[in-house]
C-alpha cells in the first residue's frame, strides 16, 4: 500500500511522479508499518523523524536540495516491505533506506539492499540478524538487543535479583548461549525459560510460578500474549519483577498500567522529557516547532537517525551517490561529529553507531520514570 511520500517543510503533499523534480530532491525511503499491530511505533519514530527534517527543508535542504521522504506501508508483512523495497529503489531512485520497522521486514530486504548497494540507515530493531555480522551497507544508531540484556543483567545483580526467568515468542533473541554468557557473567541464574509456542496461557504461567524467579524477563514482542500473561501472574500472586527491552516495552498497552506497575524497561535512546542533554533540547524545540506536542523514546530516536542521515549526506556533497553516502558515514564519529550528548562513532570497519542504554520504570500511573 503506497502512501504519499512527505516532502517536509511541514505540509504533506502529493509525491512526485518517479523522476519528477530530481534535482530538487534527495529522496530517502521507507517501508515500515502504518496500518499494523506495530504501527504506533513507526508514527513515533516517524514524529521525530519528520520534525528534523522538516527544520533542515525550512532551511533550504542540504546543497540546496530538499529531502523527501518517501514512506510506504507494509503493514510489518515480508512480503510487502520487499515489494515496496523494489519500488522506492527502481521508481523513486532512493539515495537511502530509513527507519525499517521491526526484525522480520528489516531481514525481509537485507539482499535487495546487499543488491542494489544501498545503505540501510537505522534500522528499528536490536536483532542479530542487523548486528551479528558486518554489512557494509547497513547503519545502526541504537543498542542491540545484547547491548540491553547485558546492561540489565548486570544491574539485576548489583541490586540482588539472581533467579531469572524468560518468558520468549519468537526467535531472534540473542541465542541461548549467548544468553547464559550474559547471564553467568552477571551472576545470575536462568531458572527457566518459556516458550510462548504450543502451551495454554495457564501452563505458561503455571511453569514461570513453579520456578520462584525473582524477575521475569519478557522477551516476547506480541501485545496479544504479554499483557494477559503479565495480568494472569498478577492475579496468581507473582509480587516479583517483570522487564522488558525497550522495543518489547513499546508494544505493551500502558492504559492498563496496574499489572505494569514496577516494570523495569531498558531504554536505547536517552530520557525525552528530561532536558538535560542538548540533543533532547533540540529535540523537543523540534517537537514542538512541528506542533507535535507528545515526546516519546522512539521519537527521540527518528530525531537522532535524521540528523545523522543528513550529515551524511552533507559529507557526501552536491552530487550524491549510494556509495559517497556509504563513505560519507563512515566517517562520522565523536571526534568529528557533535551528537550533542549522543555519541556516534562509525567507521571502515565498525557499522554500528551507538550502544547506549539507559533504565527506566513504569509508575502505577503508567508513565515513565528515569
Amino acid at each position: 500500500m503506497r502512501l504519499p511520500a512527505l516532502l517536509l517543510t511541514g505540509v504533506l503533499v502529493l509525491a512526485c511522479s518517479p523522476g519528477a523534480g530530481a534535482s530538487d530532491h534527495i529522496v530517502i525511503g521507507q517501508s515500515a508499518d502504518l496500518s499494523g499491530q506495530h504501527a504506533h511505533l513507526t508514527r513515533q519514530f516517524l514524529a521525530g523523524a519528520h520534525a528534523y527534517f522538516a527544520q533542515v527543508n525550512g532551511k533550504g535542504g542540504i546543497h540546496g536540495r530538499q529531502i523527501r521522504l518517501a514512506t510506504m506501508d507494509d503493514q510489518n508483512d515480508p512480503i510487502l516491505a520487499i515489494q515496496n523495497t523494489r519500488q522506492l529503489l527502481q521508481e523513486d531512485k532512493a539515495l537511502a533506506l530509513f527507519g525499517y520497522v521491526g526484525w522480520q521486514t528489516s531481514s525481509a530486504v537485507l539482499p535487495i539492499v546487499n543488491e542494489n548497494g544501498v545503505p540501510f540507515f537505522a534500522p528499528v530493531t536490536g536483532a542479530r540478524i542487523v548486528y551479528n555480522a558486518l554489512n557494509r551497507h547497513v547503519f545502526t544508531i541504537r543498542a542491540s538487543y545484547v547491548d540491553e540484556y547485558s546492561y540489565m543483567f548486570a544491574h539485576f545483580s548489583r541490586i540482588g535479583l539472581k533467579r531469572l526467568a524468560i518468558f520468549t515468542d519468537h526467535p531472534n533473541v540473542p541465542s541461548h548461549a549467548l544468553l547464559q554468557t550474559m547471564i553467568d557473567t552477571a551472576g545470575a541464574e536462568l531458572v527457566t525459560t518459556v516458550s510462548a509456542v504450543g502451551p495454554s496461557m495457564e501452563k505458561m504461567a503455571g511453569s514461570l510460578l513453579r520456578a520462584r524467579p525473582d524477575i521475569i524477563l519478557v522477551m516476547s514482542i506480541s501485545p496479544a500474549l504479554n499483557l494477559p500473561l503479565i495480568e494472569l501472574l498478577r492475579a496468581k500472586g507473582y509480587r516479583g519483577y517483570f522487564y522488558a527491552a525497550s522495543l518489547v516495552y513499546s508494544t505493551l498497552d500502558d492504559s492498563r498500567h496496574k499489572a505494569l506497575a514496577g516494570m523495569i524497561v531498558s531504554q536505547a535512546m536517552p530520557f525525552p522529557w528530561k532536558s538535560t542533554l542538548p540533543i533532547v533540547r533540540q529535540y523537543q524545540q523540534a517537537m514542538r516547532q512541528a506542533r507535535a506536542s507528545e515526546f516519546s523514546h522512539l521519537g527521540l530516536e527518528g530525531f537522532i537517525a535524521a540528523r545523522v542521515l543528513a550529515e551524511g549526506i552533507r559529507r557526501a556533497g552536491p552530487a550524491p551517490t549510494r556509495n559517497k553516502l556509504i563513505a560519507a558515514l563512515e566517517s562520522i564519529n565523536e571526534k568529528n561529529y557533535d551528537g550533542l550528548g549522543y555519541r556516534i562513532n562509525f567507521s571502515g570497519s565498525n557499522r554500528h553507531g551507538a550502544s547506549h542504554v539507559d533504565l527506566t520504570t513504569i509508575t502505577s500511573a503508567g508513565t515513565l520514570a528515569h
